[in-house]
């Protein structure tokens, strides 16, 4: 009688050293990819990619199964350095117009620092139609916000659902005039008439909005003192 269990963690270790070799080289090619799109654009062939790695373009697929493969590995880092540079700007510190302008102001920032980046996202959410990572990643972020300011808002008595739902307005709203705003060769406004565009267009929707609801707030309102609001209410 053969005894093999002494076989099974040697292969068992074999096979973890090889998962985590595997996945250390895919991010190496896709951190590859993410600089090559920097700085080619958008629409770059897998032929590039092994060139800039050195390395024949077979051993791509060893590591990715196809294109669509590599590119939601790619658009998943990009997604991540869109979400760590939004995330600290939720936060909602100070008032609420230099909450308006960080939070318009870092996703125009991210666009502007990487803007080839951000055109291979609006080629990949337009080749993966609804429900994409990309589409996902945008409710996400405006859900988080009016999570964040809902809560507030509703200790005083205001309805969260119509604050979530303009979050999401606000956000479609800021991205593709962003995004209108890159693709003109020749924008009429400069980055800062944008951005100060932007904020006082945020701004006018959440007053309408909140007047609408029965609250008034000044944007020199601080958030923080919101609370103070909730307990005067109370």
């Amino acid at each position: 009688m053969v005894d093999g269990t002494g076989d099974g963690p040697q292969t068992d270790g074999r096979s973890t050293r090889w998962h985590k070799h595997k996945e250390q080289r895919q991010g190496e090619l896709v951190d590859g990819a993410v600089a090559l799109i920097e700085e080619e654009g958008a629409h770059f062939r897998m032929q590039r990619l092994a060139e800039r790695m050195g390395l024949p373009r077979s051993v791509l697929y060893r590591h990715f199964k196809d294109r669509a493969s590599l590119d939601e590995s790619i658009r998943r880092r990009v997604v991540e350095s869109f979400v760590q540079r939004m995330e600290p700007t939720l936060a909602f510190d100070g008032t609420i117009e230099e909450s308006v302008h960080r939070v318009v102001g870092a996703h125009l920032d991210w666009v502007s620092q990487h803007p080839r980046l951000y055109a291979y996202m609006g080629v990949a959410e337009h080749s993966m139609g609804d429900g994409s990572l990309v589409a996902d990643t945008k409710t996400a972020i405006a859900l988080m916000l009016g999570e964040r300011f809902g809560d507030v808002l509703k200790a005083l008595g205001v309805p969260r659902a119509p604050v979530r739902s303009v979050a999401v307005g606000i956000v479609g709203f800021v991205d593709t005039a962003v995004n209108q705003w890159m693709r003109d060769p020749e924008p009429e406004q400069s980055e800062e008439e944008l951005r100060a565009m932007l904020c006082r267009s945020v701004w006018a929707v959440l007053d309408s909005t909140l007047r609408s609801l029965g609250l008034e707030l000044s944007p020199q309102q601080r958030v923080s003192d919101l609370e103070g609001l909730v307990a005067a209410h109370g």
